[in-house]
């Protein structure tokens, strides 16, 4: 890995093309490595479904190497560190683990795992959750819950990240509105979002992806860091959000994910 990294491009498995010029944007664009991220909610009666179809074949070698060529025809160096995500939105703790329990195997294929806390109760979970690299947050809405210092420390403790994902600035005025808002008192909360105070235990980290829908709502790594510093983060920190820090999550999946192989 290295290079920049966009840990969370929306996952369309009913549109391949798009996905393949969505992905080809990206490297365009310079990112090394992307994420297709799938959404799910627990509770949803059709979250299996959707779970086999985000993995079915999403990520197949042809498809990599379409990209790559559709890349390289634009001019870009072709390089590209392809991953599954998983992000899981809920509101109840129980309704997460019986989607955990009951989709086991599904859960476990994908490279990163996220989750979308709706609830005071669930963010507390979230960031207890041994499973979970990534807490996800809702930042072109009023956020349901204030991210707490405790909530804060304990995911810190757990070895997740926070996820800033700049698509609702990019959006209507009131989401972009929530969005600056939203996005400062993340980086407040978590010490700026640097790695000195998620070290010291004083903050957590925060990574920033893009959550886009479609090529069109991609930017480029340097445009995403300028905007990083609007909310508060500072130049180098916002760097490493797109950099270095992606790639420790990602690690620590891969570490979280081998454990639990030779558990079972």
């Amino acid at each position: 890995m290295g290079g920049w990294t966009d840990l969370s491009v929306r996952a369309d498995p009913d549109n391949p093309h798009a996905l393949r010029e969505h992905l080809a944007t990206s490297v365009v664009l310079g990112y090394a490595t992307v994420a297709a991220d799938t959404r799910v909610t627990a509770g949803d009666k059709s979250c299996g479904r959707d779970l086999a179809r985000g993995l079915d074949p999403l990520l197949t070698k042809e498809l990599e190497s379409a990209v790559l060529a559709d890349a390289s025809a634009q001019g870009a160096r072709p390089a590209l560190a392809l991953l599954t995500r998983l992000t899981i939105r809920f509101g109840e703790p129980g309704e997460l683990q019986t989607l955990l329990k009951t989709h086991d195997e599904s859960v476990r294929r994908y490279d990163v795992l996220a989750l979308e806390p709706t609830s005071e109760r669930a963010l507390a979970s979230a960031c207890a959750s041994r499973r979970c690299d990534l807490i996800a947050l809702q930042l072109g809405a009023r956020m349901p819950f204030r991210l707490r210092a405790g909530a804060v420390k304990a995911a810190s403790a757990n070895g997740i990240a926070f996820e800033v994902a700049y698509n609702p600035a990019l959006m209507e005025t009131t989401s972009r509105r929530n969005f600056f808002a939203n996005a400062s008192a993340v980086a407040r909360a978590c010490g700026g979002g640097g790695d000195a105070g998620a070290k010291d235990g004083t903050g957590g980290v925060v990574i920033i992806s893009g959550a886009s829908r479609q090529a069109t709502e991609l930017r480029g790594p340097h445009d995403v860091v300028n905007l990083a510093t609007m909310f508060g983060m500072k130049d180098g920190d916002a760097r490493r959000a797109l950099s270095a820090r992606c790639d420790a999550v990602v690690a620590r999946a891969r570490r979280r994910k081998a454990a639990e192989a030779d558990a079972n």
